[in-house]
């Protein structure tokens, strides 16, 4: 303390302050209103020169007490020059010693990061050499790693961790930001031990650590992007065929865990193209995330990758005799659990977010790997037809597309326009309710009675239209090539009108 104002010079926070009365009152300052200012200042500790305990005043040592400030009394001729200077040694001393501690410990950090020990083994060696536990977590706070110190179990940690659940363990931490690219933090690294158990050392080796731990971050995220880019080039590769030797291709799958020895099954996902606004936000993430976990729940050895907009799978199946009758099974027993996994999707909860408008596509089933890119360009055609007669939100199958498949690709073509209105031009030319009359006939498979029942119209009524449209017509509907031809004409029509 100073004998002229200001007393102290510019006060920071964390000081110790060295006093006698003899200044306070040559200054007009009482203790107890000194020491009000010195703690809203955040003073540390204050040390009184004084004869004797009573000379401090009870109105100073109550204030203390309540803020849990540490009052100490010095000596009524203590030295405060003198002092001053062995505190100062003490601290320059201390600190340098624990930083050198620091150094030691964050150079053998970065010894075991240049050796590939990764995160796990630097946080591991972090862990055992100050006997708590390292954990790491996320930008969002969520618990990636942890690393237990000798002889101790892992931590029950709840994601994302807070200090409030660590204290109802009786339990606090320490914890830095690991710095990421571009000043954004790529996450957070923690010491987790008993409230008592920290020192000044703990916070100057997280200090130097989280570089290294940022480094590691980084080789992560470049293995992972390495390792994607194999993948997503690897499974293009499969459905689109882009490869020599068939046995070269499924050596590489398997080096990636994918076994294409097994018949397989192509399925696609796609956001409508009307959901223009979809991916510009993280709920395409959350949509595409949702059905990888849907479908490995189903099937735990399926090939998912995401592409824009869309969620390609190659789902395996167990091998089967070349039976029609056999296949038609199997298909028959994918769409159900395809049903399974779309329903699943769209029943879950979307966390507020917009729910995709979506439709599914899935191929016939390949029996070797040359089939697959067959089996993805029907799963293609299977989703565009669907969508175009059907509508958005549902699943559909290039197996039960039936000669919908033949008739897509030929719509706008003059020979399709052309039998079109041949065999129904009459019909639409006159009253287009006849179609829907013709429609009916065929649905209830020429049954004048169930046509009858499921229409709501009486029998003689609709003998009356029936009678109408061979009129028309010309010809007798009792002709099966007639019944052929309008059949495949109404396909035409359905087809028209989407």
């Amino acid at each position: 303390m100073r004998s002229r104002l200001p007393a102290f010079e510019s006060v920071q926070g964390g000081e110790l302050a060295l006093l006698t009365l003899t200044q306070l009152r040559r200054l007009d300052e009482t203790l107890p209103h000194l020491l009000k200012s010195l703690y809203q200042a955040g003073v540390a500790v204050v040390a009184v020169s004084a004869a004797s305990l009573d000379a401090l005043s009870a109105e100073a040592r109550d204030f203390a007490d309540q803020m849990h400030l540490p009052l100490i009394l010095l000596p009524l001729h203590a030295q405060l020059e003198e002092i001053e200077r062995e505190v100062i040694t003490f601290v320059v001393s201390f600190r340098g010693e624990i930083e050198r501690k620091a150094t030691e410990i964050a150079s053998q950090l970065m010894q075991l990061s240049y050796q590939g020990a990764g995160i796990q083994g630097v946080s591991e060696y972090l862990a055992t050499n100050r006997g708590k536990w390292v954990v790491i977590q996320d930008a969002d706070q969520h618990v990636r790693f942890q690393a237990a110190p000798a002889g101790m179990a892992p931590l029950l940690l709840s994601s994302p961790l807070t200090d409030d659940q660590l204290r109802l363990q009786g339990l606090a931490r320490v914890v830095e930001p690991i710095p990421g690219s571009r000043h954004e933090i790529a996450g957070y690294l923690s010491l987790v031990g008993s409230e008592s158990d920290f020192d000044y050392l703990e916070r100057i080796i997280l200090s130097q650590a989280t570089p290294i731990i940022a480094i590691e971050f980084a080789h992560e995220r470049d293995r992972t992007e390495v390792e994607s880019r194999y993948q997503y080039e690897a499974f293009t590769d499969v459905i689109q065929g882009h490869y020599q030797q068939p046995e070269e291709m499924m050596a590489r799958a398997r080096l990636l865990g994918y076994d294409l020895t097994t018949p397989q099954a192509v399925v696609l996902f796609e956001i409508s193209p009307n959901e223009h606004d979809f991916s510009s936000n993280n709920a395409y993430a959350q949509w595409s995330r949702r059905i990888r976990e849907e479908l490995l729940r189903e099937w735990s050895a399926c090939w998912v990758q995401n592409d824009a907009r869309r969620v390609i799978a190659l789902i395996p199946l167990a091998p089967f005799d070349s039976q029609p009758e056999t296949e038609r099974e199997h298909e028959t027993a994918l769409y159900s659990r395809l049903e399974r996994v779309v329903s699943r999707i769209s029943s879950q909860k979307s966390n507020g977010s917009t729910r995709a408008i979506y439709s599914c596509g899935m191929g016939r089933i390949s029996k070797n790997l040359q089939g697959i890119p067959l089996s993805f360009r029907e799963a293609q055609q299977a989703l565009e037809i669907g969508r175009r007669l059907f509508g958005e939100g549902n699943l559909h199958s290039f197996a039960r597309l039936g000669i919908y498949r033949l008739l897509f690709h030929l719509n706008g073509h003059s020979e399709l326009d052309d039998f079109y209105y041949e065999t129904l031009g009459p019909l639409l030319n006159h009253d287009s309710t006849y179609v829907d009359t013709l429609e009916g006939f065929f649905r209830s498979n020429c049954n004048l009675s169930e046509m009858a029942r499921t229409m709501h119209f009486h029998r003689n009524s609709l003998l009356y239209r029936l009678n109408r449209i061979e009129s028309l017509l010309g010809r007798s509907l009792e002709d099966p090539e007639l019944r052929l031809a309008l059949q495949i004409a109404l396909k035409i029509h359905h087809l028209k009108k989407h």
